[in-house]
């Protein structure tokens, strides 16, 4: 039962790890991307910018995710 919750854990973990490098990776590609010479504030134009970038990166990435489970799934299936 303890390394069922410790495997849990370690998951959850590993989840939030991928998460955290997904975000560092968005900001910073998005953050070159969109603003020239930071300021005390972005402009319209730039929080456009970095609204557009982050949105067409998480949806990138989720095609990308779904892409290889998909062909993970059908390896799987295809061994049988």
């Amino acid at each position: 039962m303890a390394s069922a919750d410790m495997q849990n854990f370690l998951q959850q973990q590993q989840a939030k790890a991928q998460l955290q490098q997904t975000i560092s990776r968005l900001t910073d590609e998005c953050w070159a991307k969109c603003v020239g010479n930071p300021g005390n504030y972005m402009s319209s134009k730039e929080q456009a910018c970095m609204d557009n970038c982050a949105r067409r990166f998480l949806e990138s990435t989720q095609f990308v995710v779904k892409y290889f489970q998909s062909k993970a799934n059908a390896s799987q299936h295809s061994d049988f």
